[in-house]
Parts: C-alpha cells; sequence; structure tokens
C-alpha cells in the first residue's frame, strides 16, 4: 500500500479515532476543532437522528404518561425510575472527566451576515428534554454531567421532577394519582434530595397535601441526617392523625375498621419512632418482660418463624434507623449538613430522654384539645397525677387517646399513660362488654365439660395491649387499679364510667387478664379512715387486695362470677384454704356469700347441675364448678347449709325429676341433713329421679350405713318396676337397668348375693352371666391388691426398724482435753444410758409390728 492509499484509510478512520495523532501529523499541534466531532459529542444520545428520520412519537395519552419505564416506541417517554433502576454511583459519574472535547467556536458565513455559533452543550439537551416535558430526562442527564451543567439548577430539576410525577401544579390536567406514582416518589426521595433539609421540608408540607402521602413516605424521612426542624415532624404527625381519624368513617358513615386500623397502627409507630430513644427501649423491654419465661402465659405464634413479634421487630428497626440514618444522595454535596455538630454519639443517644424529634409538651397539648380538654402539667412526683379528662366519645378518637398515653409515656408520666390505656378499655375498645360477660360466664359453666387435664388456663397469642400489663408490674402502678385516675367529662351524653379492673380485663383480654391479677392479688388487707375525708385510703405499696377488686367487679356480676372462680380454683390458699388460722375472715366469708348467690344465677342457665347420663361410671367423679366450692365453703360457714338447701329448692320448684341442682342439693342434705330417714330417701330420690345416674344412687345407698337396708330396697324396687303387660320396650329396659345396678353394685364393693336372689322371676337381664363373672374377678382383684399392699407396708416397716436400729448402734468421736476429762465422764454415762433407753424403745416396738415376724436387736 502506498503512501497515498494509507492517508486515505486514516481519513475514514478519522471520526472514530480523531484523538490519536496521525504518523503525517505526529509532533504537529492541532487545535481543539480539529479534534472535535459530533460522533464523540458529550451530548450525544441519538435524539437527533431520531428527530430528522421522522421517528418521534408523542404520548398524549393517559396510559403513555402513568409508564414509568421508557417505552420501545419512543425514546421521548419519561423514565421516572431511573433513579431505581440503576445505582446511584452508576448514574452520578461527576467523578470522572469529559470523554469529548469541548466544542469549538464556529463562523457562520452568509451574503449578508456574519455569526459567531457554538454547538449544542449538556444544557441544550436539558433545555429540549424540559420542551418535550419530560423533566425526569432532564435529570438524568443533569445528574450525569453534573459538572457540565450551568444555567440549570439541579434542585430546580428535582422539583420538576416530583411535580411532573406527582402530577402537581395548576397547569397541569385534573387526573387521578396512581399508588404506583406515590411509591416511586417515596422511593426516590432519599436518592434525589440526600441532605439538603430545605427540600426535604419543602416536600414533606407538599405530600401531606396527597391523601395517604405521608403513610408512604414516613419510612424515608430523615430522623438524623439532616436534621429537620420540630414543627416538620408536629406537622406531619397531626396531619397522619387527622387522616387516620378521618377513615374510620366513610363516605355512607360505615366503619372501615380494616382501614382506620391499618392507619391508626401506621400513625403510632410512626409517633414512637420519632419520640426519645429512651421511650422506644422501653418500649421493647415491656414487650420483651411479656414474652420472656411466658409471663402470664403468653407465647408466640408458631405459625412465624419469628424470634420476636412484628411490633419489637419494627421498634429495634425504628431504633436502629434513629442512631445510624445517614444522608446520601444526589444533594448531599450541594447543602452542608449539621447532623455531625448538633447529633451526639450513639451511647448518648441511647441514654437520652430527651431527644425527641418534636416537642412533646406542645403535641400533646394539641392531641388534647381534640378531646375538648386542655392538657395538664400539673404533677407532683410525690403524689399521683391529676385524673386524666376525655371530654369528646366519638369512636374515631380512640386514636387519639392512645396517642396521648404514648406521649405520657415519653414524659415518663407511667400513672397517666396508665389512666389513658383503661379509659381506652372503658369505652373505646372493639370487644363490648356483652360479649366479654358471656365469654366470661360459658368459661366458668365449661369447666365441668372439660377434661382435668385441659382445666388450667392456656396461654395466649402476645396482643397489641399486653406491655400495659408489664407497665402495671414493673412500675408497681397497682394503686391506679384501686383507684380510679380517669373521668369522662362529655356533657351530651350519660356516660357510665367503668372500673379500673373491667377496664383492664375488656382491654387485654379475660385469659391474660385472668393469668396476671391471680399473680398480684394478695389477701384482704386493713384499710383505715382518713378523719377529713371520710375516704377508705389504700396503703400504696399493697399489690390488688381480693376484697377491694371485687367490689370494683360488682355492678358487672358475670365478670364478678368469673374472678371469684378463677380465685377459688387458683388461689385457694388465701380463699377456702387458710393453713395459718382457723376463722376465715369477715370479707372471704362475705365473698362466699355472693360467689354463692352468683353460682345459683348463672350457672343455671348453662344447666351446669344437669347430668343425664344412666350408668356412666367415669363422668361421677367429675365434679361442677358449683359442687366443688359447696363442698369447700360451707366447711367455714360464710353460707349456711339452711340456707342454701332453702335457695336450692325454691330454684328447682316442687318437680322431683328436676335436673337442675339436683347434685348439689343432695351433697347439702347428705353431708348438713339431720340424718334422717326422710332425708336418705330425698336424697336417693334426687340420685335416681333427678340426676337419673344410677351409680351415684347405688354409691350414697352404699355409704349410708344407718338406713342402708331400706335405700336398697328403693333401690331394687325402682329396677324392678313391674312394667305394663303390653309395653314390651319398659320389660327390656327394666331388665337392662336392673343388670346397670348390678354392674353398679360390683363397682361400689356391695353384696351381689343379695341382690341376685332379689331378681324377679322371668325376668331377663342380657348377659347376666358375664356380669357376674366380671364381678367376681374384680373382687378378686381387689383382695389381692389389699393383701400385696399389706404386705409391702410390712416390708417398709421391717426395714425402718432396722435403720432405727442401725442409728441406735452408732458412735461418735469426741476429744476431751485432759481438764475437762472428770467433767466428761458423767456426760459418758448419761449418753450410754440415753442409748440404752432408745434401743430398749426399739425393741418394745419391734415386738408388736405384726405377729408373723419377729426382730431380734442386739
Amino acid at each position: 500500500m502506498d503512501e497515498t492509499e494509507r492517508e486515505s484509510v486514516r481519513r475514514g478512520l478519522a471520526p472514530f479515532d480523531s484523538d490519536l495523532p496521525s504518523e503525517s501529523t505526529k509532533g504537529i499541534f492541532l487545535d481543539f476543532h480539529l479534534r472535535w466531532n459530533m460522533s464523540r459529542d458529550v451530548c450525544y444520545t441519538g435524539l437527533t437522528d431520531d428527530i430528522e428520520s421522522g421517528h418521534i412519537v408523542r404520548m398524549t395519552s393517559n396510559e403513555a404518561d402513568d409508564q414509568s419505564a421508557p417505552s420501545t416506541s419512543s425514546i421521548c417517554s419519561d423514565d421516572y425510575v431511573f433513579a431505581l433502576s440503576a445505582p446511584i454511583n452508576e448514574i452520578l459519574s461527576s467523578d470522572q472527566p469529559p470523554l469529548a472535547s469541548p466544542s469549538p467556536t464556529m463562523v457562520v458565513l452568509c451574503s449578508y451576515d456574519v455569526c459567531l455559533v457554538q454547538t449544542r452543550d449538556i444544557d441544550d439537551l436539558i433545555s429540549y428534554a424540559r420542551s418535550m416535558q419530560k423533566p425526569a430526562l432532564a435529570l438524568k442527564y443533569a445528574l450525569a454531567h453534573r459538572r457540565e451543567v450551568r444555567r440549570h439548577a439541579l434542585d430546580q430539576l428535582v422539583d420538576e421532577y416530583f411535580i411532573s410525577l406527582l402530577r402537581l401544579g395548576r397547569n397541569r390536567p385534573q387526573r387521578a394519582l396512581s399508588y404506583a406514582r406515590l411509591k416511586i416518589a417515596a422511593q426516590t426521595m432519599p436518592i434525589l434530595l440526600g441532605g439538603d433539609a430545605r427540600m426535604w421540608q419543602r416536600w414533606i408540607f407538599l405530600f401531606g397535601r396527597i391523601p395517604g402521602g405521608l403513610f408512604l413516605i414516613r419510612d424515608h424521612i430523615p430522623v438524623r441526617d439532616p436534621a429537620l426542624p420540630a414543627f416538620i415532624f408536629e406537622m406531619a404527625l397531626e396531619k397522619m392523625l387527622e387522616e387516620s381519624c378521618n377513615n374510620i368513617l366513610d363516605e355512607n358513615g360505615s366503619k372501615n375498621y380494616h382501614l382506620a386500623e391499618k392507619m391508626a397502627g401506621l400513625f403510632l409507630e410512626t409517633l414512637r419512632a420519632w419520640g426519645n430513644t429512651y421511650a422506644l427501649r422501653r418500649r421493647i423491654q415491656l414487650h420483651r418482660y411479656c414474652t420472656q419465661s411466658q409471663r402470664w402465659n403468653m407465647w408466640l405464634p408458631t405459625s412465624t418463624n419469628q424470634s420476636a413479634p412484628l411490633f419489637i421487630q419494627q421498634a429495634e428497626k425504628d431504633l436502629n434507623r434513629r442512631i445510624s440514618q445517614t444522608a446520601f444522595g444526589c444533594l448531599t454535596g450541594m447543602q452542608f449538613s449539621t447532623s455531625a455538630m448538633q447529633n451526639t454519639s450513639i451511647r448518648q443517644s441511647l441514654d437520652s430522654s430527651s431527644d425527641a424529634l418534636f416537642d412533646i409538651d406542645h403535641l400533646a397539648f394539641r392531641f388534647s384539645q381534640r378531646l375538648h380538654v386542655p392538657d395538664t402539667n400539673d404533677y407532683d412526683n410525690d403524689h399521683l397525677a391529676p385524673a386524666v379528662k376525655i371530654g369528646a366519645l366519638d369512636p374515631h378518637l380512640s386514636v387519639v387517646v392512645e396517642a396521648l398515653a404514648e406521649l405520657e409515656l415519653m414524659r415518663e408520666r407511667f400513672d397517666q399513660a396508665l389512666g389513658y390505656y383503661l379509659a381506652l378499655g372503658c369505652h373505646f375498645a372493639s370487644d363490648s362488654f356483652s360479649s366479654l360477660e358471656e365469654a366470661a360466664v360459658s368459661t366458668v359453666n365449661s369447666v365441668s365439660q372439660q377434661p382435668e387435664s385441659s382445666r388450667h388456663p392456656e396461654g395466649s397469642v402476645i396482643g397489641k395491649y399486653d406491655h400495659v400489663l408489664s407497665l402495671i408490674e414493673i412500675h408497681q402502678l397497682y394503686p391506679i387499679l384501686l383507684t380510679r385516675n380517669y373521668n369522662f367529662v362529655d356533657s351530651a351524653s350519660d356516660v357510665q364510667i367503668e372500673p379500673p379492673i373491667a377496664s383492664l380485663i375488656r382491654l387485654v383480654g379475660l385469659n391474660k387478664a385472668g393469668n396476671f391479677l391471680m399473680e398480684s392479688i394478695s389477701p384482704p388487707e386493713d384499710t383505715y379512715i382518713d378523719d377529713q375525708n371520710k375516704e377508705k385510703v389504700i396503703y400504696v405499696g399493697a399489690n390488688l387486695p381480693l376484697d377491694l377488686v371485687a367490689r370494683q367487679l360488682k355492678p358487672r356480676p358475670k365478670l364478678l362470677y368469673w374472678f371469684l372462680y378463677q380465685v377459688f380454683t387458683r388461689k385457694p390458699e388465701i380463699y377456702v384454704k387458710f393453713p395459718t388460722t382457723a376463722v376465715p375472715p369477715k370479707s372471704i366469708t362475705d365473698l362466699h356469700r355472693i360467689q354463692f348467690s352468683l353460682f345459683v344465677e348463672f350457672a343455671e342457665e348453662n344447666g351446669s347441675g344437669r347430668n343425664t347420663d344412666a350408668a356412666s361410671f367415669t363422668e361421677v367423679d367429675r365434679e361442677t364448678p358449683f359442687m366443688a366450692f359447696l363442698k369447700a365453703a360451707l366447711p367455714h360457714a360464710g353460707v349456711q347449709p339452711e340456707n342454701v338447701r332453702q335457695m336450692l329448692e325454691s330454684h328447682r320448684g316442687s318437680r322431683i325429676d328436676s335436673p337442675v341442682f339436683a347434685r348439689e342439693l343432695a351433697f347439702v342434705i347428705e353431708k348438713f341433713g339431720r340424718g334422717t330417714e326422710e332425708d336418705a330417701k330425698e336424697t336417693l330420690d334426687l340420685y335416681l329421679r333427678g340426676l337419673q345416674n344410677l351409680y351415684l344412687a347405688v354409691s350414697f345407698a352404699e355409704r349410708s350405713k344407718k338406713h342402708t337396708g331400706i335405700l336398697w330396697d328403693i333401690l331394687v324396687n325402682y329396677c324392678t318396676s313391674p312394667p305394663a303387660p303390653d309395653d314390651a320396650e319398659q320389660q327390656i329396659n327394666s331388665g337392662s337397668l336392673f343388670g346397670s345396678l348390678l354392674e353398679a353394685a360390683a363397682h361400689c364393693g356391695a353384696d351381689l348375693s343379695s341382690l341376685v336372689s332379689k331378681i324377679p322371676p322371668g325376668m331377663a337381664i342380657e348377659g347376666l352371666r358375664e356380669k357376674l363373672i366380671s364381678s367376681v374377678i374384680d373382687y378378686r382383684h381387689k383382695v389381692k391388691i389389699h393383701e400385696q399392699a399389706s404386705k409391702i407396708q410390712a416390708d417398709d416397716k421391717v426395714g425402718v426398724l432396722r435403720e432405727l436400729s442401725h442409728l441406735s448402734r452408732r458412735g461418735s468421736r469426741i476429744s476431751v482435753s485432759p481438764s475437762r476429762k472428770l467433767s466428761n465422764i458423767s456426760t459418758k454415762l448419761s449418753t450410754k444410758s440415753r442409748l440404752q433407753n432408745e434401743r430398749t424403745r426399739l425393741t418394745n416396738i419391734s415386738a408388736f409390728t405384726s405377729d408373723t415376724f419377729s426382730l431380734s436387736i442386739r
């Protein structure tokens, strides 16, 4: 190839390799305009080629405007998700020098004028994208070439991007804002705004104008870097609270619980996350106190493979973000962040109780105005705070009450916080008191239908307000449960103010409240009377005295019925068993009388005394709750047996075959009656005709030694009463009934020979031979068991005697000084005589152990 051909090849490759000098020009200085070409322009994007070829398609429909990714049919479709589709380091390429040469200044000549022109730069490309109403594309170009931008401000381009994405502005057509656009805007805010506090403040206010906008950006608002003013967070919280309250009632006035509960939960999470870190750590501590060691029988759901509940995970996430959140984005370098000077170290932030992002006192005052009562700051550390007052009782204000409780926790006014929680359970809880009372009654009455192993209260899944129980126990707020510190001052309606214990039960549920009360209950304690106030004053150090808790539940008799039964079954040492005194306190006997009347009133509703099984041997030992209470309470004379018998008979009426309280009445007549023949017959009739349980009747006839003959005659007569001649079914039932009598008698150890001799001639008893054989085998089994038990007892006695003999011969080594040798001689003699007496006593004991064996002791 000669020199001419080589030069032509170099000219053809010059557009692609203009920066490299050729061999012919090596060593010669080339001007910038000689090295510049359009193909290596920093602004080249192919846009000009598409315009010249006519491939530009303007998308004006709603579908094209909603697209969040570039369209395949046009490069002019705006790319709103460019900041999310690629890492920010790839978008911000400002650290690299420009790849192309600077554009030269050119001279354009014509016949009538001469112009100096310069080719396009990045500012021209941004202006063109803005003229095409593609602010996302303009922002993308500006971020990729930040060093070359001269005529456009980056914060202005960011504003135009969000305005276009959120469809803000007066000149824009009114179209619905989709959830996808809101989500994209919320996710790109930390990337585009970075550490610019002024831009954050502007767009937080603008998002507050969009319904639900603050709920989407709550996790993206900076809480440490950059430092935002307190009024920004207060505005956001008040706006979120207003939207949460307004969404409880929809346009038709019907309650939308799902949406309202979700929005209220997000608002409360945001309130706790923006409060002081000390309160956030305390909230984690309260929830973990419930879960550790299965406090109050609470357990985590086994369906989820989580080591902690969701609200604990969320609280830990918010605490970590308060400590380590750092701004990083496009505007971080443009605005100086003062968070490094204002924020303290991690340890100081953890231990601080005044690092809230908003003014807690001011926000509490604003929230209390929604309840139409002013927030009180009169607080004395030595006494309880003034009562919590709630003026408005609208259902949508429950979020305000709970928010005030959270603010009181941040102010470390735990009694006030508990007052708000109890007010929430008194009036604003989701479950009504009627449903709660029905559940309480069914809990007690269904105990007799459960097996013994499942009668203990089961664990409950951790709920929303379980930390209230931890708050009471850790900070010893039991006096608040005994003296109500909340009040409703709504003059428009007559509100029934529930006592604190009832409000707590409604707030956390029956199972958890029952476990908590049983752990915190204490015996009745003495109180003293203040002569000036004429009111009972409770010791602050007391837990929950039994009589005071029962007094609070008197207006709710069904809850009192449930509570007293819980005390009876789970705390018998303070209610029916008194190891240190023979006479129970008067307050306990008064509660016995109240509980008896409650059993008579509510146990009858579900028929707790009914048992229609004819010959159920396994069901006999299963007592009803009422029966168990009578056995334990009647010996303490709190309830008189005569009054019990009279009241039960009045409830049963004159019908002897009524099953209502038949077993309870039979127990009272048998144990506390006069022991006459009439009482015995009445008791037997209650078992036979009231309960229709032959086994109980046979057991009573065998126990009653004084009237056993008469009772057995009644039983035989009852089972062998002659049926009607034309009633074949009754004849078959009569035979089966006498067979059941034989089984019951064999089970109770009665004389079967006398019963067999009383079988009427011609009575057909199915399986009579098998029944008698099984009865004899059962009797022989019992005899063998008795013999083996006697043998084991004798062997144990021999072992005990041998051990005593060995102990009596054991010696002990002592060392005596020479000076005390004479004084110890008498001690040895006394010891020898004492051992001789012990050996003699053991020999006498062995002589009376058994006639079949003897044990010689040497």
